[in-house]
């Protein structure tokens, strides 16, 4: 793996940390990658170990490492992995003997509200390589993920468009969603734009009832789904993707279009948060909800025999 620094000179390969965190499937322990490539089981004591970060008082494990220390790195096998890139700080995460506290964007005194921080989602194993970008929580900044493998069949890139800057994409989701959705923009600018759950949308907010006349209208199930049902892909849908995807796409009433990207989120009410990051991907793939992959329209890649795989890091 290699991570690449595609700031265009904003920031130095020194500004840009990354780590990695996951379950070791040879001891079952959540551990986190070494310089060497080596997986170390997390702990409560790495929060106070020789090097650890520390922020408004509090100690934090540094797991972390700059791109300009590696250039690329061996990655072993590897379950329900999460690579953190922060761009001027490390993020500050706690560590525990079970696993860790990664950053909650819904805690206004989380010590990395003001990180600029995205991630990757991945898993190493006897199959492959299997990951993807994801903007289910929300949006840091631009990321592309391109993977090859070894008998040169598979070269294919996945993300933010390089030609798009941070800044324009920012200008761009305030002039392109509908205004429901407009106020994620700017709730935590400058540092990430919010996914719906995290802003108006959650229980209580102003929007917490967007889908809910739809879903009264549309859905015959006994057991009916919320807004914020829809949003998480859980509760009456957690074991329903084409459901889910239809109820954010704005296209559940007419199953023929299940299938058919071109009518998703043609008429209102549906996901135009999601909408915005299929318009921004390369190949119009992206996660912008849990199950954005039903139809195959994920940011998601994985192949058998995986040689190398590259982080761009825009901005």
């Amino acid at each position: 793996m290699k991570i690449m620094n595609g700031t265009n000179g904003h920031y130095s390969n020194g500004d840009i940390y990354w780590g990695i965190l996951g379950i070791n499937p040879s001891n079952g322990r959540w551990s986190y990658l070494d310089k060497r490539g080596i997986l170390r089981s997390l702990s409560r004591s790495l929060n106070d170990a020789n090097g650890h970060l520390s922020k408004n008082g509090t100690n934090f494990a540094n797991i972390y490492h700059r791109t300009s220390e590696i250039d690329w790195i061996e990655i072993p096998k590897i379950t329900s992995g999460r690579l953190y890139i922060c761009i001027g700080s490390p993020c500050y995460i706690k560590t525990f003997d079970t696993g860790f506290a990664g950053p909650n964007i819904d805690n206004p005194s989380d010590p990395n509200i003001n990180v600029y921080f995205d991630f990757i989602e991945f898993t190493i194993d006897d199959s492959g390589y299997h990951g993807n970008t994801t903007r289910v929580d929300g949006f840091g900044f631009p990321l592309q993920h391109r993977l090859v493998n070894r008998n040169g069949t598979y070269d294919q890139v996945v993300g933010e468009r390089e030609d798009v800057s941070r800044a324009q994409i920012f200008d761009a989701y305030l002039s392109q969603v509908s205004e429901p959705f407009q106020a994620l923009g700017r709730q935590q600018a400058p540092y990430r734009i919010v996914a719906p759950i995290h802003g108006a949308f959650r229980e209580g907010g102003a929007q917490a009832k967007y889908f809910d006349n739809y879903i009264q209208r549309v859905w015959k199930k006994k057991s009916k789904p919320s807004t914020q049902n829809v949003l998480l892909c859980n509760g009456p849908l957690a074991e329903d993707p084409s459901g889910c995807a239809g109820l954010n796409r704005g296209v559940y009433e007419d199953v023929g279009a299940w299938k058919i990207p071109a009518k998703y989120y043609s008429t209102a009410p549906a996901n135009a948060y999601a909408q915005f990051w299929h318009k921004q991907a390369i190949g119009g793939l992206a996660y912008g909800f849990a199950y954005d992959d039903f139809n195959q329209q994920a940011a998601y890649q994985e192949v058998k025999d995986p040689k190398g795989l590259i982080l761009r890091v825009g901005w």
